[in-house]
């Protein structure tokens, strides 16, 4: 499974932010451009049977914590074995961050889940396809 950096900010303050902001929301100082490997552990996870508009049912969440200390609520494919302390891939498509410990028939299932028009899923698929040719298992970009 490859790895990907997430980018993130820092404040002196300890707050991180994902995606990067400016200024810390707490304190209001300059944050410091940061970068986090894109793997982290389940905190929680659910599955919504009534998504909001414009999701797929049901809709499978998991707030992950990447090593490092930032915090993504994430997409993934199914919640179904999952369990606190889960270890997981967390990827970026559309500046939507997916959570997986799957295949890539299962990560393609996922993508197809998303809404959209067809073309929008199957360029998402394709982009990750492309991802993990690029870069081999355990390397990061």
């Amino acid at each position: 499974m490859t790895v990907e950096t997430i980018p993130a900010s820092r404040c002196v303050c300890g707050r991180v932010c994902v995606p990067p902001v400016p200024f810390c929301p707490d304190c209001g100082r300059e944050m410091t451009l940061a970068a986090f490997p894109g793997h982290g552990q389940i905190l929680s996870f659910t599955t919504l049977h009534s998504p909001p508009e414009g999701f797929s049912s049901p809709l499978h969440l998991a707030l992950v914590e990447l090593q490092g200390g930032a915090h993504l609520f994430c997409h993934g494919s199914e919640t179904r074995g999952l369990r606190l302390g889960t270890r997981v891939a967390v990827e970026s498509i559309d500046a939507v961050y997916y959570f997986s410990h799957l295949g890539v028939a299962d990560r393609a299932r996922l993508f197809w889940r998303r809404a959209g028009a067809s073309r929008e899923k199957v360029s998402a698929i394709l982009r990750s396809a492309v991802k993990r040719l690029r870069h081999p298992r355990g390397t990061e970009p």
